[in-house]
């Protein structure tokens, strides 16, 4: 189904994506070109980098594009959007400081621990062992834990990151310490 050109400015965000599914690039473009900058500049003001911004923006109208015959929207395409949009830039936060928590950890646990020659811990087995607890994590907590250690984030910002009140992100990140230091005490007195 093609429109002439200047019916697509016409038709809703809901509308041009039914047409995009159809293989519509004209739409996709329409559609991009409308939704574009606003997407852009949600994600500058949530990341300290534009080129980031952009490059999680564009990234995410590429899926639009590449898994439209997958991507089933019940909502309003914009709602959609910016779920994605938010997913893309708290996992960007995650994967960015990851090697950063395990060292937090392993200095954590190192201070605690007395260095003897039958108990010595090799880092990288540590670090393992720490990686491993973290992963563990169920995914929301993982998600505001990682950001709250790796990005130092405050709970203000995760809170408003995540859309989600400072309380639940102060328990959640008070829950996944206490999970962790219990799992790693027990995995570390049990093994080592």
């Amino acid at each position: 189904m093609q429109l002439k050109s200047e019916k697509y400015n016409e038709c809703s965000d809901e509308q041009l994506f039914k047409l995009i599914k159809l293989n519509d690039a004209y739409a996709y473009k329409i559609l991009y070109d409308r939704l574009f900058y606003v997407l852009f500049s949600h994600a500058s003001h949530k990341l300290a980098c534009r080129e980031d911004a952009q490059d999680l923006t564009q990234d995410l109208f590429m899926n639009l594009w590449n898994k439209r015959a997958q991507i089933i929207i019940e909502e309003k395409v914009t709602n959609f959007l910016f779920v994605s949009l938010k997913n893309s830039i708290i996992n960007y936060y995650i994967k960015t400081k990851k090697q950063n928590e395990r060292h937090e950890l392993y200095h954590y646990f190192k201070a605690h621990f007395e260095a003897t020659t039958d108990r010595t811990i090799h880092k990288n087995e540590l670090e393992k062992i720490i990686q491993n607890e973290i992963e563990s994590l169920p995914l929301k907590m993982k998600q505001i834990y990682l950001l709250s250690r790796h990005q130092e984030l405050s709970h203000k910002e995760i809170a408003d990151l995540m859309s989600i009140s400072e309380l639940t992100v102060k328990k959640q990140v008070a829950n996944a310490l206490k999970i962790l230091k219990k799992k790693i005490n027990y995995v570390l007195f049990t093994f080592f």
